[in-house]
């Protein structure tokens, strides 16, 4: 992992610094699934820079929080994450008004998480069911898949898209939702 980061920090100034297009900064906000079968909310921020025509480079902030009862209705689980993610995007299609880019990247997650399992105890009688609560925070890091149609307008530096992606927070996450954005 040292040597992926150490690798980035050397190669990415070099190429963003030989390009002349300053970059793009989005964000957005939509719906997030966590997969013990929690549903809430997502929201991020990034910014991406051309490396070549096809290919950019893009750090992102990104928040989630999502709650439910996907085990047992005494307990209200969630998971709250924050992420850091650095990702590459390839564009199969750019034109004047459209833009297809699919991207992967590392994400690293710093967490906060309520989750309950069942536990069978036997006082001696019929065995009993009893969901005991696991508080937890912690750090992660996993693969970050993402796949975004950006719309830009006619003589304007603004864009309006939407963005699927599935990412590593405790448990895998998938997000959908819309995003605006500006060239800068």
């Amino acid at each position: 992992m040292k040597s992926i980061l150490f690798l980035l920090a050397i190669i990415l100034p070099v190429a963003l610094s030989a390009q002349s297009e300053v970059g793009a900064i989005r964000i957005g906000g939509g719906y997030a699934h966590d997969f013990p079968g929690m549903n809430g909310f997502g929201a991020f921020g990034e910014y991406t820079r051309p490396l070549t025509e096809r290919w950019q480079g893009a750090i992102a902030g990104k928040w989630s929080k999502m709650q439910g009862f996907p085990r047992t209705n005494e307990v209200k689980e969630y998971t709250r994450a924050f992420g850091l993610d650095f990702t590459l995007y390839f564009k199969p299609l750019v034109n004047e008004s459209h833009e297809i880019r699919i991207g992967a990247g590392y994400s690293f997650s710093f967490y906060n998480i309520r989750r309950t399992n069942p536990v069978l105890v036997n006082g001696g009688g019929a065995p009993e069911t009893e969901w005991p609560i696991q508080d937890e925070k912690g750090r992660r890091g996993g693969l970050n898949l993402v796949a975004e149609y950006q719309y830009h307008f006619s003589n304007s530096n603004f864009f309006i898209g939407a963005r699927g992606s599935w990412f590593k927070a405790y448990d895998p996450i998938v997000y959908f939702g819309p995003f605006v954005g500006i060239n800068l």
